[in-house]
């Protein structure tokens, strides 16, 4: 039995690859605009994506991190000044 993981790469990779074109299956598969299609919001993306995400997801907004490590700051100066 296969996985539906493969079944949904199979099904992408039949419907959008073309070997004529530049770009590995996975590419063209995740460039696919057809977002009516069912299985548009799970289609296989390339692994430099899925990184990109880890790593949005894990270290976050670089601007974010900076205000936060501003109010830890400012929450360690309040106890040392005994506020």
């Amino acid at each position: 039995m296969a996985s539906l993981k493969k079944c949904v790469e199979a099904k992408c990779k039949d419907c959008t690859y073309d070997q004529a074109s530049p770009g590995s299956w996975r590419q063209q598969v995740e460039d696919c605009r057809v977002t009516s299609c069912p299985l548009w919001i799970v289609r296989p993306v390339t692994m430099e994506t899925v990184n990109a995400r880890r790593k949005d997801k894990n270290g976050g907004d670089a601007a974010l991190n900076a205000v936060i490590d501003n109010l830890e700051d400012e929450e360690d100066e309040d106890v040392v000044a005994g506020n």
